[in-house]
């Protein structure tokens, strides 16, 4: 009996030895986000309500034209605004002014201590950087995954503040999986966060686009974001408030707001399946769809050509003539 019992001590104590050099291991927030760091780093930084937020806004030098509406491109749950490389350049190339940004928990934005992270949040973080960059006139705005909803929330909100609204694989409700329910109890959200959350999206290219080969530094643009404290933080807590929640009422309620509406959705998707496209199209009356053959996850990352020309169409042509 006596040897069972210190059999079972010493398997227990071997397990938690097991978890907490796991988390010791794959625990990679060393560094806090400051203006020391930032000074190194580059970029712009504007410092909002709730906190520094990391973005670029560009607009192309031309003579004798006039300059496009303000597009605004919205980032999903964990990669943030690097994302849009090629469809920013091509707009900036194509004579719009493009602002993108990294949303806060996400890429050099700052962490916010004790926040749920939900989407209001970022709807907040929108509108504020908009008068902050004194951007009154109304937008464009293209929102991808997670920001197809924050965006989709933010017209609703502000339906003054937009003139059209572009949706890449937007999330209408969040998918059933393990891995997301387990994140809701507290202490094992957290270390699930950072021992196989993080390391999981790090590698996470096969899982997010249907050729790796079309994003063959994954690995490398995404890691730098993790090693600043807060970041799996700011993930589990959005979880959290994604967790078992719809929102069908929201794309309802932008389908009466008469907005032009596009819809880009990748055939082979695995992270939103594409077959929720039909939920987006039911909520949404008179949305134009176009489904990308070969495209996972980041459509207009895998298939850049013609997202691309998909996009500057339906942007630069006259709210009044969708």
């Amino acid at each position: 009996m006596h040897n069972k019992k210190r059999f079972l001590l010493v398997f227990v104590l071997l397990l938690v030895f097991l978890l907490a050099l796991a988390y010791v291991s794959r625990d990679r927030e060393s560094k806090t986000l400051d203006d020391n760091n930032r000074a190194l780093l580059g970029g712009n930084y504007i410092t909002l309500n709730k906190g520094v937020v990391h973005y670029e806004f560009a607009e192309k030098e031309m003579s004798n034209k006039a300059v496009s509406k303000t597009v605004v491109l919205v980032h999903g749950f964990s990669v943030p605004y690097y994302v849009f490389d090629p469809t920013f350049e091509f707009l900036q190339e194509d004579n719009f002014r493009v602002l993108r940004f990294d949303l806060f928990g996400r890429g050099l934005s700052d962490r916010i201590p004790d926040s749920d992270y939900a989407l209001d949040l970022y709807v907040e973080q929108l509108h504020d950087l908009l008068n902050a960059l004194e951007i009154h006139a109304p937008v464009q705005l293209v929102g991808l995954s997670m920001g197809g909803a924050i965006v989709t929330h933010f017209v609703n909100k502000y339906p003054e503040r937009v003139d059209k609204v572009a949706l890449l694989a937007p999330l209408f409700h969040t998918p059933e999986r393990p891995e997301v329910a387990l994140m809701n109890f507290p202490y094992l959200g957290e270390y699930l966060g950072k021992v196989v959350l993080v390391p999981k999206l790090i590698n996470g290219a096969s899982a997010t686009v249907y050729d790796p080969a079309s994003f063959p530094d994954w690995q490398e643009k995404f890691s730098p974001q993790t090693e600043y404290r807060g970041f799996s933080q700011a993930l589990v807590q959005t979880l959290r408030y994604l967790s078992g929640r719809s929102f069908k009422a929201e794309y309802e309620k932008l389908g009466t707001l008469n907005k032009p509406v596009l819809l880009i959705w990748g055939r082979q998707d695995r992270v939103i399946p594409f077959s929720d496209h039909e939920q987006v199209l039911s909520a949404v009356p008179g949305v134009q769809f176009h489904a990308i053959d070969q495209a996972g996850h980041l459509p207009h990352y895998e298939q850049a050509d013609q997202v691309n020309k998909l996009l500057a169409d339906f942007l630069s042509t006259p709210a009044d003539m969708h």
